[in-house]
């Protein structure tokens, strides 16, 4: 990780950020679909020395569908998030609906710089490589698309998929995984803590994470942030309202 803090997604690099998508249809609610994702270029002095890792970014998709405030908030290396940011500021998106109507969505993104070979994914330690957080219903179904804001109070409880990006080795293992979420006001609330079992020579590890909303729960930006074996792996947000649609998470 770069040691940046978090504020609460040939040489080549893969972005990973799941959007749910449908048809249009009047009335429809959708999720945003990803329209032009331009490639950010490997840092030269790292792609030669064969260095591989993530860089993990927040922000906003508008109602236009253009990406807003676009943050990062951790990185395997320091060189790959100049051209990790300069990408996802680009990034173009069919406008998510509720109800028809346009709406924003918060954004959690992160971008992959891999090289092909037998140690593709090498990454330095374990980040997060993707983390889709979506409105759920009080058994973890999701009802909502991904980068839905939640309504308090009518929203029981969300649902985080995360992938979180290992180094490779030769034997199976487990990691001690924690996620935390973080209040607007700062304060943490425990929501996850079970070890997570890792394949032998697997490069990453799927960590889905149901929290359930409290009714005492602040209204405003949450973080949701992730360690593996007590060191930060990464995070993202989620936007929690009463009336999402009258909140403003980023001031105007």
């Amino acid at each position: 990780m770069s040691g940046r803090p978090l504020p609460f997604r040939g040489v080549g690099a893969a972005i990973a950020w799941l959007l749910v998508a449908g048809l249009p249809a009047l009335g429809q609610t959708r999720g945003a679909a990803l329209l032009r994702q331009p490639t950010p270029a490997y840092p030269e002095t790292l792609s030669k020395s064969r260095q591989q890792g993530n860089v993990l970014l927040i922000g906003r998709i508008d109602a236009q569908g253009h990406v807003q405030n676009a943050t990062i908030v951790g990185s395997s290396y320091p060189e790959l998030e100049g051209p990790a940011l300069q990408a996802v500021r680009a990034w173009e998106f069919r406008p998510a609906l509720r109800d028809g109507k346009p709406i924003e969505l918060f954004l959690n993104a992160a971008t992959r710089f891999r090289i092909p070979g037998d140690r593709r994914g090498d990454v330095p330690q374990p980040i997060l490589g993707d983390l889709a957080i979506q409105p759920a219903d009080a058994s973890g179904k999701a009802t909502a698309p991904e980068g839905f804001p939640l309504r308090l109070g009518k929203d029981p409880a969300l649902r985080a998929d995360a992938v979180i990006d290992v180094p490779p080795v030769p034997a199976a293992r487990t990691l001690g995984v924690t996620v935390q979420a973080r209040a607007p006001s700062g304060k943490m609330i425990p929501v996850f803590q079970p070890p997570v079992a890792v394949a032998a020579n697997a490069a990453e590890v799927k960590v889905p994470v149901i929290v359930a909303i409290g009714n005492d729960w602040e209204e405003g930006v949450w973080g949701l942030l992730f360690q593996v074996d007590g060191k930060g792996a990464g995070g993202g947000q989620f936007w929690l309202a009463r009336d999402p649609a009258r909140f403003a998470f980023v001031p105007k």
